[in-house]
C-alpha cells in the first residue's frame, strides 16, 4: 500500500483517540441508569415507626438575583417552608451569594467573578453551599409536596434526569461530602466558552457538567458513607406521592435553548443535516488524500525547511576583510605607552 494511505489511517486513529478521551464521560454516561444508587421505595417511604438516623442537616436553600421572588414561584416557596417549620430556612441573593464566596472560598472568587451569564453563579454557589453547610438546595421552581425527611437519611442525594445523568434542581449533602469537594474543584477546569450558551452554561456549571463529575467521582468506587443516593424521576414529581411539584421555571434558556429544544420536532432535518455533513467530511478526507498523493506532505516540508534556512541566513552577521595596513596600525598602537598627562605619577 502506499504510503499516502497510511498517513491517512494515523491521522483518522489520532483524532478518533482524541474524541474519545474529550468526549469518554458522556459516552459512558449514556450507558449508566444509575440503579446502583436509586433510592427505593422502602427508603422513600419508610413503615411507621423505623427511626433512621437523618444524616443530612435540616437545611433548606434557594437563591434568587434579589430578594423579590417572582409571583409565579412564591407559592412553591412559601408550601416548602409551611411543610418544614423544623428547618432552618436560607435564602442567599446574588450579592450575598457573592459575599460568601469571597469570605469562605476566596481562591475561587476570580472564576465566580469571570462567569459570563448569571445563572453560572448561581449554579457555582448552590455547589459552595452543600459543601459548606450541609443541607438540601431547591431550585424556586421546584415547589414541595411532602416532607424531605426521608431523604435526610443518606449522605448526598441528586435527582436523575432525562434522557441520561443527573441534574442540579434538587440536591442534598452532609456538609464537607466528598463528591461536593470533588465538584467545586472541578469548576475551574470546565469554566470554557462553547460559543452557545446553552452549551457553555449546561458543560460549565449545570446538569451536564454535574453528571460527568458525578460519573468521575464514583467510576472506581466510593465507600458507603460518601455515596450519592439518585431520586428516580416517579418520586421527584407527577406522582401523588413524589416530593415535588414543578411550577414554570428555566427562565435562563435563551434563544439558542429553544432553538435546540425545537430540533426535536424536526428529527428528519436533523437526519439530512447528518448525512450533508458526513459527506461533506468524507469529501474532506479525500481532499486531503489527493494532496498528500500529489507530494503535498513533501512539499510542505521542503517549504518550511527553505523559510527557516532563509531566515537563518538573513541573520548571519557578514563576515568583513580588514586591509593589511589598518591591521599593523592598530598593532604599533596598541604596543605605544601610554600617555596621559592628566595621570600624575606618585613617587615611590
Amino acid at each position: 500500500m502506499r504510503k499516502e494511505f497510511w498517513y491517512m489511517v494515523v491521522c483518522n486513529a489520532a483524532v478518533l483517540l482524541l474524541l474519545l478521551y474529550v468526549c469518554f464521560d458522556l459516552l459512558t454516561l449514556a450507558a449508566d441508569d444509575a440503579t446502583g444508587e436509586a433510592l427505593l421505595k422502602a427508603d422513600l417511604n419508610p413503615p411507621s415507626g423505623s427511626n433512621r438516623p437523618m444524616l443530612i442537616p435540616k437545611i433548606i436553600h434557594q437563591t434568587y438575583k434579589t430578594a423579590d421572588v417572582p409571583e409565579e414561584w412564591r407559592e412553591g416557596q412559601q408550601r416548602c417552608k409551611d411543610l418544614h417549620p423544623d428547618y432552618e430556612y436560607k435564602f442567599w441573593t446574588d450579592e450575598q451569594g457573592r459575599e460568601f464566596i469571597k469570605e469562605q472560598f476566596p481562591w475561587f472568587l476570580k472564576t465566580f467573578d469571570s462567569y459570563r451569564y448569571p445563572i453560572q453563579r448561581a449554579d457555582a454557589i448552590r455547589y459552595f453551599l452543600l459543601l459548606h453547610f450541609g443541607g438540601v438546595y431547591i431550585d424556586l421552581d421546584d415547589g414541595c409536596k411532602r416532607k424531605l425527611d426521608p431523604l435526610l437519611t443518606v449522605p448526598a442525594f441528586l435527582r436523575k434526569t432525562s434522557p441520561t445523568g443527573v441534574s442540579n434542581d434538587v440536591m442534598g449533602s452532609v456538609p464537607g461530602h466528598a463528591f461536593f469537594n470533588k465538584t467545586v474543584h472541578s469548576l475551574s477546569h470546565y469554566d470554557r466558552n462553547w460559543f452557545i450558551p446553552y452549551l457553555t452554561i449546561m458543560f460549565s456549571t449545570g446538569p451536564l457538567f454535574v453528571s460527568v463529575v458525578w460519573k468521575q467521582y464514583k467510576r472506581w468506587g466510593v465507600p458507603a458513607d460518601q455515596q450519592v443516593r439518585i431520586i428516580q424521576p416517579q418520586d421527584y414529581k407527577m406522582h401523588d406521592d413524589s416530593f415535588f411539584s414543578i411550577a414554570p421555571g428555566s427562565s435562563w434558556h435563551l434563544n439558542d435553548a429553544n432553538f435546540i429544544k425545537d430540533l426535536s420536532n424536526h428529527i428528519l432535518a436533523c437526519v439530512v443535516l447528518g448525512f450533508v455533513i458526513g459527506f461533506v467530511l468524507l469529501y474532506c478526507e479525500y481532499c486531503f488524500y489527493y494532496w498528500l498523493k500529489q507530494g503535498g506532505l513533501s512539499n510542505l516540508y521542503n517549504a518550511v525547511c527553505k523559510l527557516l534556512r532563509f531566515k537563518r541566513e538573513q541573520y548571519r552577521p557578514v563576515a568583513t576583510s580588514v586591509p593589511d595596513y589598518v591591521r599593523q596600525h592598530n598593532f604599533l598602537h596598541s604596543n605605544r605607552p601610554r600617555k596621559d598627562s592628566n595621570i600624575y605619577q606618585i613617587e615611590v
